[in-house]
């Protein structure tokens, strides 16, 4: 029978490219033990079972917990846990998970140096679901599954989590500083697409933008965790705005969406320092809860469900939210085809879902008008931010004359004073000097080269004194 080495058919470097993975193993050394090579092999083959591309796969996200599970331990070789019995593998991994349960401090060297971000002690949450399951997750796919089990918290009951509404939507916009961020809350509050999908999936270099009628729309987008396909997602019209305003066009189905969310360096925006901005705002506004970018989500779902009534096939609502309808048809499956229906009733939801809008009917049929101020300022800001860098350069060079203008308005008085003291002094060394001029020009032929000399030196001295 063929022998089937399962280690030559996977090769990291075809997947990830040389770069990544030369990064990943100065990062994370565990990479070069054949258990764990095993173990991400698997997962890998797990996530593309599911539709979903290899390298969208977050290899670091689990490279991580297990190393700082193995630093904490002294294990240099993840391997040497697998031969330990099971009273003792529970045991180690239940003293680790309660060393960072009971951990005192919110930021230390430790944690530091065991790969936690800044040094800071993870939550309770992350402790119970994230890091316990990575770790047994390796133990269990080696075969030597782990007994203990930290209770974890269900998924959703998310304790204190803020339900997102307009205003506070209004108010994270209002604060982003960065262009990249303010869209990204935007794509997330008004299409319902998750954190991944805007940053990943819609900048992979798969889509392009259409317009149908009033509105762009992008055609077949394929969601990461659903694996569903929206046939259209269509931009409302605020969206369309900001997507005008942050990337200086006007004309979007000309748009490369690659080009969406870079930074100065040409790398993609980080989703965590990007949910850690949204938390600083929230702290900073004394609301009291904790954000997720899922929230935005939320919202966009929220408003779906509330005005559902008005939909002639409200089934479409679960399409919009990227997931599959509870039960489907021909006449579904149909109306989810049909460009002109689908735009039709999208077009009953716009109002409902848009954030920087205004209603000023109280009718039952809410007519919205966009504010045209807001977009018009929102433009001038980020005019203003893609001048940042120059516009600080300018400030600290005038920030070092400062020191030397407030010393030039002390003395200015005094120069004052003086200046009308001197001024008969003045006036006699500017008629000294049309007196050497007119020796000069009369006396040319008369003069030795070294009076003619005396006198342009005694000349420029005047006109020192004079200034």
């Amino acid at each position: 029978m063929l022998d089937i080495n399962k280690d030559k058919e996977f090769n990291l470097i075809k997947i990830f490219g040389s770069k990544k993975v030369e990064n990943w193993k100065k990062k994370f050394s565990i990479l070069n033990d054949k258990s764990i090579l095993a173990w991400v092999r698997d997962k890998i083959d797990k996530y593309t079972d599911e539709g979903k591309k290899a390298e969208n796969f977050t290899i670091s996200a689990y490279l991580n917990g297990l190393s700082q599970y193995c630093k904490h331990n002294k294990v240099e070789n993840p391997s040497e846990l697998l031969t330990e019995d099971l009273d003792n593998r529970n045991l180690r991994v239940k003293n680790y998970l309660q060393f960072l349960l009971t951990y005192k401090k919110e930021k230390s060297d430790y944690l530091e140096a065991l790969g936690f971000r800044s040094g800071k002690r993870p939550s309770n949450v992350t402790i119970r679901n994230n890091i316990q399951a990575k770790i047994k997750s390796f133990y269990s796919n080696r075969g030597v599954p782990i007994t203990y089990n930290l209770k974890s918290v269900k998924q959703g009951a998310n304790i204190n989590e803020i339900t997102l509404t307009k205003d506070i939507i209004k108010k994270l916009q209002s604060k982003l500083e960065s262009a990249n961020y303010r869209l990204i809350c935007k794509f997330e509050s008004q299409t319902g697409l998750r954190i991944n999908d805007v940053v990943v999936e819609m900048t992979n270099g798969k889509y392009i933008i259409e317009k149908y009628q009033e509105h762009n729309f992008i055609r077949n987008f394929k969601t990461q965790k659903e694996n569903v396909v929206i046939n259209f997602l269509f931009f409302t019209k605020e969206l369309t705005e900001m997507v005008q305003s942050v990337n200086a066009i006007d004309d979007l189905t000309k748009l490369d969406l690659t080009t969406l969310f870079l930074t100065r360096k040409n790398t993609r925006i980080n989703k965590a320092d990007y949910l850690r901005r949204l938390k600083e705002i929230i702290k900073a506004l004394g609301i009291e809860g904790n954000i997720k970018t899922h929230g935005l989500r939320k919202y966009y779902n929220s408003k779906l469900a509330k005005n559902r009534k008005l939909l002639d096939d409200d089934r479409i609502l679960t399409h919009w939210e990227g997931r599959e309808a509870p039960y489907t048809d021909q006449i579904y499956s149909r109306h989810i085809k049909d460009i002109d229906f689908y735009y039709t009733e999208w077009k009953k939801m716009e109002e409902f879902i848009c954030i920087d809008c205004i209603v000023y009917d109280k009718t039952n049929v809410e007519v919205l008008e966009h504010k045209e101020k807001i977009v018009k300022l929102n433009n001038q800001i980020d005019i203003l931010l893609k001048n940042k860098i120059e516009t600080t350069e300018k400030l600290e060079r005038l920030m070092g004359l400062e020191k030397k203008i407030l010393d030039m308005d002390k003395n200015f008085d005094k120069f004052i004073k003086i200046l009308g003291t001197k001024q008969k002094e003045i006036d006699g060394y500017k008629e000294s000097m049309l007196v050497i001029t007119e020796l000069l020009i009369e006396n040319k032929d008369n003069l030795t080269d070294k009076q003619i000399k005396k006198l342009q030196e005694q000349n420029k001295k005047i006109q020192k004194l004079a200034k």
